[in-house]
């Protein structure tokens, strides 16, 4: 068997029996990125109007205070005009005066909860996660060969070939040939990124920061327990950014450790900038600040990180658009609605030329 025919043999073959969990998979994500556009678009009735810094300190003492269980304030920007606190798949939103404008939660959308766990593990608990990851993997190198064998057949190329003229078993095979060409570079990147979310392993270690240059800093000590001293020095920082939300930490108790001593743990909040309005990645550059102490722990720009570092960042954001532009997610939305029509395309025409034939003899 040449390479050629070997690497046909993989992509018919192997694309075949992917199929099923692909097409959950896009399917799925279809709808989980209409969702996320219709909450993007959804301005709440507000007009942008920016808070200072003073509003801004106030805004984060008030709610953190108000919703203990809600992990980020989001202040008002010209994507998003209203203040938002929010925690994973649940949302509050109000205006500048911090009147609450409604609560939403991700799962109290009809089928969102079964769409989501289809997507992430078919619902079938941390093996359906790994088999989704495994697929994802699959799929990509499936994807990678499809763009070489088109390559070698691209003298053929005809746009008008994209839209099937019939349900005939060429017509399918030449609109999956131009359509998979289409969206073979993002489709690609969200297969590849759909495994590494699951083994993660491999990429967050490239994150986390070198701290011996952050020992040779001395950034100045704020107020301890105080959101404007500590807010207004992050600022100063980097004075051109915009400073646009601030996170609590995640704590993951360890019940030994919590039994062995009751010291609470020290408060080191995130605080997200956008410097630069036109890139894509948002609230890439942070500072990490002790509450307590009033102390700078960490900064971390983006552009200064290493080039493993920048694309680590990217993982999630590129598989989901988190901190991505609505244009991003309408894309990755449009291109999951695309790979279902051509999967289907070639479902039909792989059966029909190999296991029909075999009927018919």
């Amino acid at each position: 068997m040449s390479m050629v025919s070997a690497l046909k043999w993989f992509h018919n073959w192997v694309g075949f029996f992917i199929s099923i969990t692909m097409l959950i998979v896009l399917t799925t994500g279809v709808y989980l990125g209409s969702v996320d556009l219709l909450k993007r678009t959804d301005n709440k009735g507000q007009v942008f109007v920016a808070l200072t810094l003073e509003q801004k300190a106030d805004t984060v003492s008030r709610l953190f205070e108000r919703y203990p269980s809600m992990s980020t304030i989001r202040f008002p920007t010209e994507h998003t005009p209203y203040v938002q606190a929010s925690t994973r798949g649940k949302a509050i939103a109000l205006d500048n005066q911090l009147n609450e404008l409604s609560s939403s939660s991700s799962f109290d959308l009809p089928f969102y909860e079964t769409a989501f766990w289809l997507h992430r593990n078919f619902l079938i608990d941390n093996g359906g996660k790994y088999i989704n990851a495994w697929a994802s993997l699959a799929g990509g190198i499936v994807t990678l060969i499809g763009i070489y064998l088109w390559w070698r057949v691209r003298n053929g190329f005809r746009l008008k070939q994209s839209i099937p003229k019939n349900t005939r078993s060429s017509s399918l095979l030449k609109s999956h040939i131009q359509l998979g060409l289409f969206i073979s570079v993002p489709l690609f990147i969200l297969c590849i990124s759909g495994f590494l979310i699951t083994y993660n392993s491999l990429w967050t270690g490239a994150l986390k920061q070198d701290t011996t240059s952050e020992q040779t800093q001395t950034y100045p000590v704020s107020q301890q327990n105080h959101w404007l001293s500590q807010l207004s020095n992050a600022q100063q920082i980097w004075p051109d950014a915009e400073l646009v939300s601030v996170s609590k930490p995640r704590s993951k108790p360890n019940k030994g450790q919590q039994a062995e001593t009751d010291k609470p743990q020290d408060l080191v909040y995130s605080i997200q900038f956008d410097e630069h309005q036109g890139v894509w990645l948002r609230e890439a550059d942070r500072i990490s600040m002790n509450y307590q102490q009033g102390t700078i722990e960490s900064v971390i720009k983006h552009s200064d990180r290493p080039l493993s570092a920048k694309i680590a960042s990217f993982v999630r954001p590129l598989h989901d658009g988190l901190y991505m532009p609505a244009s991003y997610v309408m894309l990755i939305t449009l291109v999951s609605l695309i790979g279902t029509l051509i999967l289907s395309f070639s479902v039909v025409t792989f059966y029909r030329r190999t296991f029909s034939r075999k009927k018919a003899r």
